[in-house]
């Protein structure tokens, strides 16, 4: 049954189910909905400005883009976002997905914090970045 929430259809992929049940167990419920939401907002943001990320990227993107919070995704010594992803290139690897994909969510993890740089990139790395100032500081509510 597809999950459509606020307009905007949830990806039904394997790599989506494992995603959400991996976040839904290792995180506090907080960050799991604030992920969440990062994507919803993320994908009306890109419907409104007329990108087309990959819905599944993008969710991807969205639900491990806060996991360098948490251990054990945090263990080395290099920011968050580095943690959150690598952890999301690993995830998409081990599931068979192409490292161009890999590499995307990577970008779209390590960038979401980063003014003016994501949205000037790839649809995915810029919609991420949208759903986080979106969830976190409200812009463009």
């Amino acid at each position: 049954m597809t999950d459509i929430i606020a307009g905007v259809e949830i990806p039904d992929t394997t790599a989506v189910a494992q995603a959400t049940s991996f976040l839904r167990e290792k995180t506090s419920p907080l960050l799991f909905h604030h992920s969440r939401r990062v994507f919803l907002f993320g994908s009306l943001h890109a419907r409104e400005q007329g990108l087309r990320p990959d819905p599944e990227l993008l969710y991807v993107s969205a639900m491990f883009h806060d996991a360098g919070l948490v251990l054990p995704y945090s263990d080395t010594e290099q920011r968050f976002e580095l943690d959150g992803a690598d952890h999301a290139r690993r995830f998409l690897l081990e599931r068979g997905f192409p490292e161009s994909a890999a590499e995307v969510v990577w970008s779209a993890i390590a960038l979401h914090t980063t003014p003016g740089i994501p949205g000037r990139m790839g649809p995915e790395i810029a919609a991420t970045n949208l759903g986080v100032l979106t969830d976190a500081i409200g812009w463009g509510l």
